[in-house]
């Protein structure tokens, strides 16, 4: 034990994990996620991997981490259903009531922590063979510093568990292009990661394409070298698992569906750049204008040196770039996104390029050892400053503050709610809590206690609730205030009854008046992140006016 936290890496991942564990108590208790996208609790414990395989339908998520979290997850479901009931209906009223949800998003975390934690590893392991051991170093130091990767592991989605798998597979990967018979247990890995979420096929097909056939053909400089009976096999292995356990095989029509809805519906609704060159110039502007949120300024500006620097040293060195590449023209270009997590990727491919280039300094000029470390300290500032950012953040979540407020209210207080329960406060019991909205039921999460009420917005005057809570997430979709916005905000901006109301109610124009509105503020020279929707928006409370 003393002789492992002599390693370095040891406390660059315990600096990780202390990293993740402030803030780990964001939103507990709970009912439901506040993260979007979250896999966890809701989905997994209530079973939504099986659609996966049943006849005809599907889930928008590959099924392995779902499924590995429904395993975990599964004594909260025994206990329910001892309670209830094994019936689908019993089971689904009981097991969103917050005891179950709680239990069950603490081990979605815990298992999202270790896997972040398995990732800076992943990255010190690859790029220390791939480069030098300082290099790796460097590079998982990076990699703990990503904000983007702190706030991430502490959610319970699929995005930390897919970069897990992933650059455990490129580790092992590297060791087939090193000559090693690595092949069966690399593309298993492979696997792994796409039956954890699809798109991380396009990070590893590129980085296949050099460590499986470029790298041997370059060192062996004959076609022959192309081929690889252990390489053929292990391809045919794990892409009969990925059929099979996808539902392609056993569910081809859902899988279909599944298809249909992800070139379709599950992408073009939330597109916001045009599919045109001009769209795609607009796309990068802001992709360039994102980086400093993965990495500061002085890092990036290393990368390109690390990259010159690396294609000196051969193909494998080169891996990461192509996978990056080929993430980025074959996933995030088509897509016309720009999210932060579907941009993550590219920063843990390309900025331990800039560990390559500090490493580089280091070695040529040993005796400015000391000066190179300052250095690297001062470019390391602004990511600490953003990794506290983060976690505070989630510390100082406007939801609580919201929370204490409706808390004080007098029993039997008719409460109207707007938005999805990602976007609420907890809500406090004693209260008569209603949920309006034009959606049907059918299409919400529902929430314990509250009654679901299918309505206009405009017509609050008649229902007159004695207070109505919605999140600026929520209300500024019928609020468009010149920002870009994708097809989905566009249309619900453009509906005239939510647009009527919230401009109303924004105004105090009717018979509500303000009574809070809740926001994250911090202390300089810490500032409230708002990343993928989900964290540093306002809760926005209205309570009918006096008199």
């Amino acid at each position: 034990m003393r002789a492992r936290l002599k390693q370095p890496i040891i406390w660059v991942i315990i600096a990780f994990a202390i990293f993740v564990i402030v803030g780990s108590w964001w939103n507990l208790p709970c009912t439901d996620a506040w993260s979007n996208d979250e896999v966890s609790p809701r989905a997994s414990t209530l079973g939504a991997v099986f659609e996966t395989w049943t006849p005809g339908h599907f889930f928008r998520y590959p099924p392995l981490h779902v499924l590995m979290l429904t395993v975990l997850q599964s004594p909260a479901i025994v206990v329910a259903g001892l309670r209830v009931g094994f019936t689908q209906d019993a089971l689904g009223k009981e097991l969103i009531s917050p005891s179950y949800m709680t239990f069950s998003c603490v081990v979605g975390r815990l298992v999202a922590l270790v896997m972040a934690c398995g990732v800076v590893l992943n990255v010190q392991r690859l790029w220390s063979r791939i480069a030098s051991d300082r290099a790796g170093l460097i590079a998982a130091a990076f990699v703990a510093l990503n904000p983007l990767l702190v706030y991430f592991a502490h959610t319970a989605s699929v995005d930390v568990p897919y970069w897990f798998w992933t650059t455990w597979a490129m580790v092992e990967l590297d060791r087939v292009a090193a000559g090693e018979p690595r092949e069966r247990r690399a593309l298993l890995l492979c696997a792994a990661a796409v039956l954890t979420k699809d798109q991380s096929a396009f990070l590893l097909t590129g980085y296949a394409l050099v460590a499986c056939f470029a790298a041997p053909l370059l060192k062996e400089k004959k076609l022959r070298a192309l081929w690889n009976p252990r390489l053929a096999k292990a391809i045919a292995l794990s892409a009969a698992l990925v059929l099979v356990v996808s539902g392609a095989l056993t569910n081809p029509s859902g899988f279909r569906k599944k298809l249909a809805w992800m070139t379709g519906d599950g992408n073009q609704g939330w597109t916001i750049y045009e599919h045109t060159f001009a769209g795609a110039i607009e796309q990068c502007k802001e992709i360039v204008r994102t980086l400093p949120i993965f990495a500061s300024v002085i890092v990036w500006l290393a990368v390109p040196f690390g990259i010159v620097i690396a294609a000196r040293r051969g193909a494998r060195v080169l891996a990461p770039l192509v996978a990056a590449t080929t993430y980025f023209v074959l996933f995030v270009v088509p897509s016309r996104w720009t999210m932060e997590r579907h941009l993550l990727p590219l920063s843990l491919m390309l900025v331990p390029y800039a560990a390559v280039a500090v490493d580089a300094l280091i070695e040529r000029w040993p005796a400015r050892k000391t000066v190179i470390a300052a250095g690297l300290a001062i470019a390391s500032l602004p990511m600490l400053r953003d990794v506290a950012s983060i976690d505070m953040t989630l510390v100082v979540d406007a939801r609580n503050q919201a929370s204490r407020a409706l808390e004080s209210l007098p029993p039997g207080t008719r409460v109207e709610i707007y938005g999805g329960t990602q976007y609420m406060p907890h809500l406090p019991t004693g209260l008569s809590l209603a949920r309006v909205g034009p959606e049907s039921i059918e299409l919400r999460s529902p929430i314990p206690g509250v009654t679901e009420v299918v309505g206009k917005f405009g017509d609050v005057e008649a229902r007159a609730p004695d207070v109505l809570v919605t999140s600026e997430t929520f209300a500024l979709l019928y609020l468009p205030e010149g920002e870009r916005r994708d097809a989905r905000d566009l249309a619900m901006g453009n509906d005239p009854d939510g647009h009527g109301t919230f401009d109303a109610l924004v105004h105090e124009r009717g018979s509500y008046e303000w009574w809070l509105r809740a926001r994250c503020e911090l202390p300089w020279p810490l500032e409230c992140k708002r990343v993928h929707a989900s964290t540093g928006a306002e809760i926005w409370i209205f309570r009918r006016k006096k008199g």
